[in-house]
């Protein structure tokens, strides 16, 4: 299991979520040998505080 962490000011769009999810699931396949389709990959997003006035 792979958790992510995003903090932007916009969410990720659908398409660059399954990029994140498709370079993550080559990187763990060429670094440990993970087999496809079992890595599982979470994405949570947080929201940039807004700057202090």
């Amino acid at each position: 299991m792979l958790e992510v962490l995003v903090t932007r000011e916009k969410p990720l769009t659908r398409e660059e979520k399954e990029a994140l999810k498709e370079e993550a699931e080559a990187l763990f396949q060429e670094v440990l040998g993970t087999p496809k389709g079992r890595l599982r990959v979470f994405i949570l997003e947080e929201r940039e505080a807004p700057p202090p006035e």
